[in-house]
């Protein structure tokens, strides 16, 4: 381990979930013994975000097991403040707080996060649920309880797993979207189409291509009336439309924001010095892509934690971050997870791998060279596991397809799925 040079005396982490409690930990792994300083709105200990439209959703997990450290804040000898950050005075190295405090900092770590977008009724006023908190989820887990019929707005992962959810409940659920069929916009058509038939075939009702002209209020429920006129009630309301990048609190500070705060590769802030960014919050310079890119994925958060932490304690031997990108998704008991870009643009080919338990797979090819850009798994963690070893070797289609069929116990490609 590199020796400390000029660590910061005092650092201040804005946000406590995963990128901050991630960020609060590798600082202490890595021999950081100053004041450490969390400010995080919610109680309670640092928790897991993912679960909250699975697990938690479903009642099967337990608060306690969304818990992110192992002993709580003070276990990493953490001080944390339960307040909003309301402004930042870069000149000064101060922090103003909702309940009117100001903290100053030696160095920042921004880890701020995302917020959902709410959806309004003809009142004004925002609508139904969000997951966006576990009292968000709470909330939401209370409804489902009492059965209702679940309407999902949104082609995304929160819609698709809210109904998930409500089917695996035994509820009626819908889902209405702009788009031509679910998760278009992150798997593209090819693998949305598929996930959309497991959703039919499960007993959702789907509606692709839909636009809501109105929600209007009833009783604690709503009545969404679509173009064309047709009308659907919904006993239990949520909002899968996307989030916004929390950055308010940010304005007319000098920290450069657009999409997100904008780092370097190093996960260092533009306008400040001794600030750095991390997590959904950060549109960061990727290095592979030569673009900036806003992640929105809890591995991206915990890897750029160490980054930023190894940054601040090392200023002389700073280390830059290579995004090695990996999300997943729980729907209907499988694990589908995702290695690479699904670039829109790429050929997709949807297959099954004939075995002792046949394995269902997604590659992505793009160029000249069939270089794979992402490969999607269906409940094959182990399959997974090889993909994003090999992904950082940029390994071709034939190469990729090849490893999962050794890997498949001798499998061989029978047919597209």
């Amino acid at each position: 381990m590199p020796t400390l040079t000029a660590a910061p005396p005092r650092i201040v982490i804005v946000g406590g979930s995963v990128a901050g409690a991630r960020t609060a930990q590798a600082l202490r792994s890595q021999g950081f013994s100053g004041e450490l300083f969390v400010i995080e709105p919610e109680a309670g200990e640092a928790y897991d975000r993912p679960p909250l439209s699975k697990e938690y959703l479903t009642g099967v997990w337990s608060r306690a097991q969304l818990d992110l450290i192992p002993g709580g804040w003070a276990s990493v000898d953490t001080t944390v403040i339960p307040a909003h950050a309301t402004a930042l005075n870069v000149q000064e190295r101060q922090i103003t707080l909702s309940d009117g405090q100001v903290i100053g900092y030696d160095a920042l770590v921004i880890a701020t996060g995302l917020s959902p977008r709410r959806l309004v009724a003809d009142d004004g006023e925002p609508i139904g649920h969000v997951i966006g908190t576990a009292s968000d989820a709470d909330a939401l887990r209370d409804q489902l309880r009492h059965g209702a019929h679940v309407v999902a707005v949104g082609g995304g992962f929160i819609a698709a797993e809210a109904a998930s959810v409500a089917r695996e409940l035994s509820l009626p659920a819908t889902i209405i979207t702009r788009r031509g069929t679910l998760l278009e916009g992150s798997l593209g058509a090819v693998v949305g189409a598929h996930i959309a038939a497991t959703h039919r075939d499960r007993g959702v009702d789907l509606r692709t291509d839909a636009r809501i002209t109105s929600i209007a209020r009833d009783g604690s429920g709503a009545v969404i009336t679509l173009v064309g006129g047709e009308r659907i009630h919904a006993d239990v309301l949520v909002a899968g439309i996307g989030s916004e990048p929390n950055t308010s609190w940010l304005r007319d500070s000098g920290i450069r924001v657009d999409a997100g705060v904008i780092t370097d590769a190093r996960c260092r802030a533009f306008g400040a010095a001794g600030v750095y960014a991390l997590g959904d919050v950060a549109h960061f310079y990727d290095v592979h892509s030569a673009k900036l890119r806003r992640v929105g994925h809890w591995t991206n958060a915990a890897d750029q934690a160490t980054v930023v932490a190894h940054n601040l304690l090392h200023p002389q031997d700073p280390i830059g971050y290579r995004e090695a990108p990996y999300f997943w998704s729980d729907q209907f008991g499988e694990k589908i997870q995702v290695a690479g870009h699904p670039d829109q643009d790429a050929h997709v080919d949807l297959l099954t791998l004939d075995g002792p338990i046949p394995r269902r797979i997604a590659i992505y090819s793009h160029g000249d060279d069939d270089g794979c850009g992402a490969v999607v798994t269906f409940g094959w963690p182990r399959g997974m596991v090889a993909v994003r070893r090999l992904m950082p070797l940029e390994p071709t289609t034939a190469e990729m397809l090849g490893e999962l069929e050794k890997l498949a116990a001798g499998a061989r490609l029978v047919a597209a799925v």
